[in-house]
């Protein structure tokens, strides 16, 4: 099986990325979240709708193989009408569950962020406001909900697990065989260190400066990618973007 890795579109142009899906027809997609910019919506109407990209980069993918999404954490503000919409695409999302596809059994470890939100939601209502500004606060707790894993690893197969999140890496159980990640930017800087004896990023979101886990394969279950695009201000440096395919 010839698998895809996509993560961090954040609302940018696709079409190089599916260029590259069709040259190298993979047989599954697996697409490790933030598909989106997260910034809090202005004005009530969907990320999905104002930012036009995302939704055609689902179809495409969706119609080159079977494609499979988790939540990242520029998905927080996402309600049932976008995560609707998102499955009309045609992409087979994986919320904290899992599905099972030709003896492979994939799993999406939903951002603690968008688990945050969600409870927030539901014990705080804020009258007809689609999406209530978050408190900041809301971002502290940075575990996400891990008790379905155990299920997942019991199913039979082969498993597979989305996983936006590489420092969750630490939290996942012995017996998930395969971790795809991205979220890292691959360090944003990436420079030769001379004790490693390989490239190493300068900073990742909630890995800190000198990360862990930033690009390429760890203890040969965890598959990190420097993602699909860059929003942040800070320039990529000897860091390009990729699509990552993976293949037995």
């Amino acid at each position: 099986m010839c698998l895809a890795l996509l993560g961090d579109l954040h609302g940018q142009p696709w079409q190089k990325v599916v260029d590259s899906l069709r040259r190298n027809r993979p047989e599954v997609i697996a697409i490790a979240g933030d598909i989106v910019y997260g910034q809090h919506p202005a004005d009530e109407r969907s990320p999905l709708e104002t930012q036009p990209y995302i939704l055609s980069f689902l179809e495409h993918c969706a119609e080159i193989a079977p494609s499979f999404l988790s939540l990242g954490n520029h998905e927080w503000m996402l309600d049932e009408r976008d995560l609707g919409q998102i499955g009309a695409t045609g992409v087979r999302l994986l919320d904290n569950s899992f599905a099972e596809y030709g003896g492979v059994v994939l799993g999406g470890l939903t951002s603690a962020l968008v688990s945050n939100y969600r409870a927030y939601k539901n014990t705080h209502p804020q009258g007809t406001e689609r999406y209530p500004q978050p408190r900041a606060d809301l971002w502290q707790k940075k575990t996400p909900e891990l008790a379905w894993l155990e299920g997942f690893r019991r199913a039979a197969g082969y498993h597979i697990l989305l996983n936006h999140h590489p420092e969750y890496y630490p939290l996942i159980p012995e017996g998930i065989e395969l971790i795809l990640s991205c979220h890292a930017h691959g360090g944003q800087w990436r420079f030769f260190n001379p004790v490693k004896w390989r490239s190493q990023g300068v900073f990742a979101p909630g890995q800190g400066i000198f990360p862990q886990w930033t690009k390429g394969i760890y203890d040969g279950r965890l598959v990190v990618s420097t993602g699909l695009a860059n929003t942040a201000w800070v320039p990529r440096l000897f860091n390009p973007t990729e699509v990552v395919y993976l293949r037995p």
